[in-house]
């Protein structure tokens, strides 16, 4: 998936977030002129959202978005294993950073599932190596194996790693940032340092992506899936 590591570019944007976030962005922007007819966001987030992919919703015919968080501002109010819309009325689905949040993911798989018209898209996204993060819960990480068990009954499914060991690296220490005491000068040059090591890690982890040795192929920050009912 070449064309995701071209814009690494972006990782130095002022509205950089974090190094997967950085990935995940990239991922649906590629895909976003897939994104036609209705689409709808389970578990997305209308309001308050985090990174800077922007979505194309004036090239679908609908965008909605799902939630059990009115604060997200949602256009259906509703859990995202049991929806009020009808079998096969859907074109497109995201579902980025939700389905470890869930304790049964493959209800909300089968959901997609149902709602898709042949032919229809799912482009989803979970995290393998990242710290625990509640919303409210976090119940689970996903191998490969693991999600196209739960997308099996998808008739094509695409999944591709969202970085490899150095960004793993790169990432737990951009997010040990936070906790490291800046109120000394040395904590303050601590967290200086760790910021420029973690992106330096990062940088190189997509210098190198797709030609790293086979054994760093089982490290990576998470995985994207695109499946096709």
């Amino acid at each position: 998936m070449q064309t995701i590591v071209s814009v690494r570019s972006g990782f130095w944007n002022n509205d950089y977030v974090t190094y997967r976030r950085l990935w995940l962005d990239a991922c649906l922007n590629t895909y976003a002129h897939e994104m036609r007819g209705t689409v709808i966001d389970l578990g997305g987030k209308r309001e308050k959202k985090r990174g800077s992919f922007s979505p194309p919703e004036e090239q679908a015919r609908t965008w909605w978005y799902i939630n059990l968080d009115w604060g997200t501002a949602p256009n259906i109010f509703a859990d995202v294993i049991r929806t009020p819309l009808q079998t096969g009325s859907v074109d497109c689905i995201l579902c980025t950073e939700v389905l470890e949040h869930l304790p049964d993911p493959q209800a909300c798989v089968d959901e997609m599932h149902r709602l898709l018209q042949n032919d229809g898209l799912v482009f989803a996204s979970v995290p393998f190596f990242y710290p625990v993060h509640a919303d409210p819960y976090d119940f689970q990480r996903f191998t490969e194996d693991g999600l196209r068990h739960l997308f099996r009954d998808f008739k094509l499914v695409e999944i591709y790693r969202m970085g490899s060991y150095l960004g793993v690296l790169g990432l737990m220490i951009e997010l040990g940032i936070p906790g490291m005491d800046n109120s000394t000068v040395v904590g303050k040059l601590m967290q200086w340092f760790m910021k420029w090591i973690s992106r330096w890690f990062c940088w190189y982890d997509m210098t190198v992506f797709d030609v790293e040795k086979p054994y760093w192929n089982k490290f990576t920050t998470g995985y994207f899936v695109k499946a096709s009912r």
